[in-house]
């Protein structure tokens, strides 16, 4: 049987008409495939023939009968490109524009890469593969293939030429150009040029948008199925200036239903921060998560937040989502990752790995990221305690305009931990933090003002300026410090009033050093009213309940006396045993008086008993 076929091929080779002569072979191979067929073909192709080179390149890509071999297609498909077969032209222009991979037995353990130019193999797999097993991603040579195949008529070549103009892509960006050939591919009812020409008109390509025609053209390729036409629609109606969002949706959810990446990761991010019957929780985790398995980073990144939002999600789903992503170098992924190392969220909590996580995200990284690494450094959590180390990473936090940094790196100058005890660089980080709004940092410069520095006297008026400005933004021991000031004449003659209204503030702020203050001005006042005594009591209770040793011992007293309140012996006795556990002498004389008076009492009633 093959001896017959052979024959036959043969002879239909030596027939002058190369087109009956193919049309013979494809009726071979298709009804059975064989090696003097394919032989014979090959006779053909090396004869010259553009439409047997164009078949023989096709072979070779798509595996029909042979081992596949994108630089064997491109041989191929070469040899009839040049002779002007426009289909070549085409195949060429593509995978010029794609960057195909080389045979999946060739790669990966036999360590064959792809590159700009064919690998050529040397020994026994060079006769299998003469023309190499790779060819590079080459815009050059895939604009001069598409412009070829474009002039020919190809609308396939024309759509991707223009894409290749508008984006710059082997030859310096022409969008005028661009639109050319969208256009011409669009005339022939090409979706990819018509989408094209849509995504020109919606700013896509960095052109001025124009919606309507943008619309006009997107909706004609989004009927014909295609994708990235519904994909730019659906965006286009999410975030233009005519929104749509239940018409984004719809467009999204056919481009997904394709598998188009981009459309199933945008319809996850639209679903889950879309407002009102928009959002939809469940189905943008779906979507996320199909994008994500498919190998898309984003979406995994988008997955892992979204996760991490739930307040009783464990985190570990989040982490290795983002570890994923990390590993490949995705910076956002690395920062929210070393985030997790930091609260010890998903993964142990482990300052070494936050470290090396850090490092990769760069820039990416929220500057409390590093202010959260120092100060497990500072108080040596999951590493060992190490005030210079967190110094270093304060310095990369205030590097980043950090001011909780700021205010840090202030406090270890002032402390001399980790770094030099140095009151004036101290001043100059709170200084930064200060002028940056933080009240905390005011107030503590203020404090180094009034303090002593060496052979420097303290410098109240530049201690007040300070101090007044934290006080301003309502630092309740600025206001207290300002009410301190008044009382004892630190910044000019005392003014009890003044300092009372001070005191009044930082009060309202809770502060009970204040709070206390204020009673015992009041108290000292003279005669008090009930109204007073009542407000009197307040304060006091205020105070106490805060802490303050003086006012549970005064809150015992007006409990014991019926004070600005009813007369209670149990809470009096209960604030005076606050205040003596505490070491108050007062409270614990009461006490004492007290137990004596009771003793005192108990031994009366035997006695009368007797």
């Amino acid at each position: 049987m093959l001896t017959r076929l052979g024959a036959a091929v043969a002879k239909w080779v030596r027939r002058g008409d190369p087109d009956a002569q193919l049309a013979a072979l494809e009726r071979s191979l298709a009804a059975g495939w064989s090696a003097q067929a394919f032989e014979a073909l090959r006779q053909l192709g090396h004869s010259g023939w553009p439409a047997a080179q164009h078949r023989l390149g096709q072979m070779y890509e798509q595996a029909v009968g042979v081992v596949q071999s994108i630089s064997d297609a491109v041989y191929w498909y070469r040899l009839a490109a040049v002779q002007g077969h426009v289909g070549a032209q085409v195949r060429l222009g593509l995978i010029y524009f794609i960057d195909p991979p080389a045979p999946a037995s060739l790669t990966g353990r036999d360590g064959i890469q792809t590159g700009t130019a064919p690998v050529r193999l040397e020994g026994s797999l060079s006769k299998f593969f003469p023309n190499g097993v790779s060819i590079g991603q080459d815009f050059v040579e895939a604009l001069k293939w598409n412009r070829l195949a474009a002039e020919g008529g190809s609308s396939e070549a024309q759509a991707r030429l223009g894409h290749q103009l508008a984006l710059g892509l082997g030859a310096p960006r022409d969008v005028t150009e661009a639109e050319m050939w969208f256009a011409r591919a669009a005339e022939q009812g090409d979706p990819a040029g018509q989408a094209g020409l849509g995504l020109l008109y919606a700013g896509t390509y960095e052109t001025p948008p124009d919606p309507a025609r943008a619309k006009h053209w997107l909706e004609l390729a989004a009927e014909t199925g295609s994708p990235v036409a519904q994909y730019a629609l659906g965006t286009l109606y999410w975030q233009g200036a005519e929104k749509d969002p239940a018409a984004a949706v719809r467009y999204l959810e056919r481009a997904a239903a394709q598998q188009y990446l981009p459309a199933l990761y945008f319809l996850g991010i639209a679903l889950w921060r879309g407002d009102g019957p928009i959002c939809n929780l469940e189905a943008a985790e779906s979507w996320l998560r199909r994008a994500a398995a498919r190998g898309h980073l984003e979406a995994g990144c988008a997955l892992a937040r979204m996760l991490l939002e739930r307040p009783d999600d464990d985190g570990v789903e989040a982490a290795g989502l983002l570890r994923a992503a990390a590993e490949t170098g995705h910076r956002g992924a690395a920062a929210i990752l070393a985030e997790l190392y930091v609260f010890g969220r998903g993964v142990p909590r482990d300052a070494a790995e936050a470290s090396r996580w850090l490092d990769v995200a760069d820039t990416e990284s929220r500057p409390e990221a590093f202010t959260l690494l120092a100060s497990m450094h500072a108080e040596g959590i999951g590493v060992s305690q190490d005030f210079a180390a967190a110094a270093d990473w304060l310095r990369q936090a205030a590097s980043r305009g950090h001011v909780d940094a700021f205010y840090n790196l202030g406090s270890l100058y002032r402390l001399g931990q980790g770094v030099p005890r140095d009151s004036r660089e101290a001043a100059r980080w709170y200084q930064e933090a200060a002028e940056r709004g933080n009240s905390e940092a005011a107030f503590q410069l203020g404090i180094l003002h009034a303090e002593h520095d060496g052979d420097e006297p303290p410098d109240f008026g530049a201690a007040r300026a300070w101090i007044e400005r934290a006080a301003a933004a309502g630092h309740a021991a600025a206001l207290a410090w300002m009410g301190d000031c008044c009382r004892l004449g630190l910044v000019g003659p005392p003014d009890f009033a003044e300092a009372e209204i001070w005191y009044r503030r930082a009060a309202v702020q809770g502060h009970a050093g204040a709070i206390a203050l204020l009673a015992a001005a009041i108290e000292n006042s003279g005669d008090l009213t009930p109204d007073a005594q009542a407000e009197l009591f307040g304060l006091w209770l205020a105070a106490a309940s805060a802490g303050d040793i003086h006012a549970q011992y005064a809150v015992g007293q007006c409990y014991r006396e019926g004070r600005g309140c009813a007369a209670d012996a149990a809470a009096a006795r209960d604030w005076f045993e606050r205040a003596a556990v505490q070491g108050h002498d007062a409270a614990q004389a009461e006490l004492a008086a007290w137990d004596l008076a009771a003793l005192d009492e108990g031994s009366s009633v035997s006695a009368d008993a007797t």
